[in-house]
């Protein structure tokens, strides 16, 4: 399997952070520039075909648009798995030996997350024969998270932690493409369904009757489509998407 990480051309301090983070990473990891600095970024998408004239993302989603799209088609074309991490990604210090076990134990798996936003309460499958199930976590924006008394994600403890059991389950909504692994299926089936990309919403099971019986935090039917993990969050009932619990990767933005 081939490694990735995307960083963007606005700042070289993240592919420094993200190799001094992750030196427990005993693989090689292949850097991948997000060119968010193109001005011609969004004609040449257009032109392509990877996104319409009523697409909303901004100038840093369209490049780790193109950069992810990008890895995809290199899946597809060596019919070979890939990893993909976002240079912010923090992952825990046995994510290799998990990571193996995961995929093993999913062997069906088109996309498998490893780490995910916290601002975006996940919606997963406990078993096939129960209702969906929503997890919350405390607060919801950037202004929650800063509130007193609210636990963000202690790096340190999170990465020297021992994890003991992962359970994989399956996952109809989540944020984020911070850390995952795609299948040459699984990136087939997207490459297929998401473009071109335009400005369709995403259902994000925060309304009823999937969030009747949780607190959800500013309960919404559908997400703006502002973002690719988004856009993947329209066809993930089709496809075999896992999450592991506890999560082998953290985004450091929801981070003390």
């Amino acid at each position: 399997m081939n490694y990735f990480v995307i960083y963007s051309d606005q700042s070289s301090q993240e592919l420094i952070s993200f190799k001094k983070n992750n030196q427990h990473l005993t693989v090689e990891i292949s850097p991948i520039k997000a060119n968010s600095s193109n001005l011609e970024l969004r004609e040449e998408l257009l032109k392509d075909h990877l996104i319409t004239q009523n697409n909303k993302y901004d100038m840093a989603n369209l490049a780790l648009t193109k950069a992810h799209i990008s890895l995809w088609k290199q899946a597809v074309q060596n019919q070979s798995s890939i990893t993909v991490f976002e240079s912010n990604i923090i992952t825990h210090k046995n994510f290799l030996n998990y990571q193996e076990i995961s995929l093993s134990a999913q062997q069906d798996y088109d996309l498998m997350i490893w780490g995910y936003n916290l601002n975006w309460n996940p919606c997963i499958e406990l078993m096939p024969c129960l209702p969906k199930a929503i997890y919350t976590f405390p607060g919801y924006n950037k202004d929650e998270f800063k509130k007193e008394n609210n636990d963000l994600i202690d790096i340190p403890t999170y990465q020297n932690s021992d994890l003991k059991t992962i359970q994989t389950l399956k996952i109809f909504s989540f944020a984020g493409l911070g850390c995952y692994t795609i299948s040459a299926k699984g990136a087939e089936a997207l490459l297929q369904k998401v473009t071109p990309i335009g400005n369709e919403p995403a259902p994000s099971y925060q309304n009823d009757p999937h969030g009747s019986n949780f607190y959800v935090f500013k309960p919404i039917p559908n997400r703006e489509n502002i973002s690719l993990d988004i856009e993947v969050n329209r066809y993930l009932k089709k496809l075999n998407t896992y999450m592991t619990i506890p999560m082998l990767a953290v985004i450091s933005t929801n981070t003390n």
